[in-house]
């Protein structure tokens, strides 16, 4: 009895024993599970990169003119319609004039009047000048009589400027356009009483030019700081949505617009429209260029981001060619001196091809690996702007180098080919992460 439970113990131990081995050749035998895989590369390029932000808006003219009238009265006729082509001077409607004439007539009546009293007021006070100057008037009498002629005087005066009012009133009732430009709106039809009483009433909305329009973007707070006038901005409608506009920062606002509690700011654009495609009220979706940097030295962002995997071939620092400077670099910038530590083959003195662990090296700044015949090594760099998908590097590299964005590495275990790069790192469409 006492065997065969020593015996099933003993066959036990060995099972596990058995076990145990299974799951550390599994887990744990990396280098022979794993075989490193080809290094994937891209050139060092010049290209332009810049910065944006987002902003909607809404077009409108550059200049319109709302055109009203000063005096009340009935549409007697229009002249102008919807997108009708105007000109400065322009009758474009006119008032019943009826009302406006008789008012003319009879401002006029009692200025003729009034003139004719003056003249008898003028007779009078002669007449009586004489008499006073032979001592046959008083002084009382003619003082009366000098009273009376400054009264019709004044009254002349008064008469004389009520035609004058009444000559104008009448000239109001034929609207004319104030401008060269385009009806955009009619909001009168024949016919029609309007009245000027309390508040001059709109008519016509005349635009000055459509050959040349704005857009009235809002932009966030978090981004109207990078806003300035004179930046290039480009921007689409609905309408036309294949076709990209272009437009310059006119100026921007101080003015805040707070709705829901998010902050916004109006930022004027100018744009040319010389086919006239963009119209009044249209929705503008524009990209501000903040920042922009033509033939900059531009490598992809993920390359800042690649480490290589164990067993990768290294390039030996003494055999490294030194970087140049480029020409975007900084007056005075020195390249820095190769990673403390790399020995022969990598980092801590490793041979070529050994398959110890590889760590990035403590330096200041930024650091990428450069492919030299297939073999990894490390580059300090500077970097400048960065658009989110390539950087600007201001030393470190020249343009040609091939610097690694991620590399193969093919499992034995199952035979599969991955890329090793960086889980943060956005993958290609219809790509799914393994």
């Amino acid at each position: 009895m006492l065997m065969k439970t020593f015996l099933k113990f003993i066959f036990v131990i060995a099972i596990l024993a058995a076990i145990a081995f299974g799951v550390k050749s599994y887990f744990f035998n990396d280098t022979a599970a794993n075989q490193v895989g080809e290094l994937i590369s891209t050139k060092v390029v010049t290209d332009t990169i810049k910065t944006t932000i987002s902003a909607t808006g809404t077009l409108e003219p550059v200049d319109q003119v709302e055109v009203g009238t000063q005096v009340s009265g009935d549409i007697a006729k229009i002249n102008a319609d919807f997108n009708s082509k105007v000109k400065k001077g322009q009758v474009i409607a006119e008032l019943d004039k009826s009302k406006l004439q008789s008012t003319l007539k009879q401002a006029t009546i009692s200025y003729k009047s009034a003139e004719n009293d003056l003249n008898y007021k003028q007779s009078t006070y002669n007449r009586i000048k004489k008499l006073a100057e032979s001592k046959s008037a008083s002084a009382v009498e003619l003082e009366q009589a000098e009273y009376n002629l400054n009264a019709a005087k004044l009254s002349v005066e008064q008469r004389k400027n009520e035609v004058a009012q009444a000559k104008l009133n009448l000239s109001y009732a034929t609207i004319k356009s104030p401008i060269d430009g385009v009806v955009l709106k009619r909001a009168v039809d024949v016919g029609q009483t309007v009245a000027a009483s309390m508040s001059t009433p709109t008519l016509f909305i005349i635009a000055k030019d459509l050959v040349q329009m704005k857009v009235m973007a809002s932009v966030d707070e978090a981004d109207i700081g990078q806003v300035k006038a004179g930046q290039r901005v480009s921007f689409t409608v609905d309408a036309f949505q294949n076709d990209t506009f272009h437009g310059t920062v006119q100026e921007v606002r101080l003015n805040p617009t707070t709705t829901s509690n998010v902050v916004t700011y109006t930022v004027v654009i100018t744009a040319e429209n010389p086919d006239q495609k963009l119209l009044p009220g249209m929705t503008a979706t524009c990209t501000i260029v903040t920042q922009e940097i033509t033939d900059a030295v531009t490598i992809p962002v993920k390359a800042l981001k690649f480490t290589p995997a164990e067993g990768t071939p290294m390039m030996d620092p003494k055999d490294m060619p030194r970087p140049q400077r480029p020409k975007t670099a900084e007056a005075g910038d020195n390249f820095p001196p190769p990673p403390p530590g790399m020995g022969p083959g990598g980092p801590g003195g490793a041979s070529t091809g050994a398959k110890k662990k590889h760590k990035k090296p403590k330096l200041e700044g930024n650091l990428v690996w450069i492919n030299i015949n297939g073999k990894a090594a490390p580059r300090p760099v500077k970097i400048g702007l960065s658009d989110g998908v390539n950087v600007q590097i201001l030393r470190g590299l020249n343009v040609g180098d091939s610097v690694i964005t991620s590399q193969e590495v093919i499992s034995t275990k199952s035979n599969i080919k991955s890329e090793a790069k960086s889980p943060f790192m956005p993958q290609r469409p219809g790509k799914k992460r393994k």
